[in-house]
């Protein structure tokens, strides 16, 4: 993990006696202290197992009935080949494709295709028929979860290669949020999403 990592850190700080004593503390207290101390060393351990998996992998393969179907169709075989750079990019690409097409090829006002946040802010606007949510605030939220999509992610990861060591759950994590925004389209306006 490295010597900078959080949790190396944490673990080298870890006590296993009393920081304040006499001479009239009884053997109990250290007794505790040290017992405290082994518990916190085990939790630590146990999450920097966690981390490595998720880091590294693992021998389980990644559940496609957790995410959208057709996003999963389109990254699967780079998920299967733990091409892990290459999957933010992708779902980025896809998802903004499908909102696009979804939402009827929104454009500018020069009648070009909407792209990245204007897209999002596009297609999920408070008088958009496909804005997310009941209420303003949800509308608000779900078209800023997508506009940040959009900036965060699809401009990192369309423009330039990302060299992570925790590449692997970034992915997944960029995979989930994508699959998010498809879903909740799909549960709201299923049956009314162009081209679909």
């Amino acid at each position: 993990m490295g010597t900078s990592h959080d949790l190396v850190g944490e673990f080298n700080n870890v006590r296993y006696g009393l920081m304040m004593f006499t001479d009239a503390t009884p053997k109990s207290a250290w007794d505790s202290a040290r017992r405290a101390g082994i518990r916190k060393a085990c939790g630590l351990i146990d999450a920097a197992i966690y981390d490595l998996e998720l880091i590294q992998g693992s021998d389980e393969p990644v559940d496609q009935r957790a995410f959208d179907p057709d996003l999963w169709e389109y990254v699967k075989g780079i998920v299967e080949d733990e091409d892990w750079g290459k999957v933010a990019s992708q779902v980025a690409i896809f998802v903004e494709d499908r909102v696009r097409v979804w939402a009827g090829q929104p454009k500018d006002r020069n009648g070009n295709d909407l792209v990245g946040k204007g897209l999002y802010g596009a297609a999920f606007a408070n008088d958009s028929e496909f804005r997310l949510g009941q209420r303003q605030g949800e509308w608000e939220g779900w078209r800023m979860l997508g506009m940040g999509f959009a900036q965060a992610i699809s401009n990192v990861d369309r423009h330039r290669i990302q060299e992570r060591d925790d590449a692997r759950r970034y992915a997944l994590g960029v995979l989930g949020l994508g699959s998010l925004l498809l879903t909740q389209l799909r549960h709201e306006h299923s049956g009314h999403l162009y081209g679909d």
